[in-house]
């Protein structure tokens, strides 16, 4: 199981991002060796509410639905000791840029012991958790 990060959807879903090859690749990986992956509803809502803001609301209602119905993406609600801890960390990192959503997915991952995330976003790697893909 891996953690399922929201930039990992905007380089899946946008051709022009500089990480969209890689995580095209690494998926088609993934998903031949029968990986799974785990989102929490935080990811989700940024992702969605970012396609509707600055694509448009059609494509967002598209994905949406595509990745509820996925079989290999499971969608995590948090707890209220997963916002307990996410503030601790939004408030322990104050020299780094991490934010309010990354510091709930480092709380959620703890909680139900998934080490591994598919991300592009050095915070997670910040605070310990492996990168997936590896970044070259």
């Amino acid at each position: 199981m891996q953690y399922l990060d929201t930039s990992a959807l905007i380089a899946l879903g946008d051709k022009k991002d500089k990480n969209h090859a890689t995580a095209v690749e690494y998926l088609r990986h993934a998903v031949k060796r029968g990986l799974r992956f785990i989102i929490g509803t935080h990811c989700l809502i940024e992702f969605i509410d970012g396609l509707t803001k600055r694509v448009e609301k059609q494509l967002a209602i598209y994905e949406l639905d595509k990745i509820l119905a996925s079989k290999i993406v499971e969608l995590e609600w948090e707890t209220k000791e997963d916002w307990s801890k996410a503030l601790e960390y939004f408030k322990r990192y104050q020299d780094q840029k991490i934010d309010l959503t990354d510091s709930l997915s480092f709380a959620m991952m703890e909680r139900r012991s998934i080490n591994e995330v598919f991300t592009f976003d050095i915070d997670f790697k910040i605070h310990g958790f492996v990168m997936k893909p590896e970044l070259r």
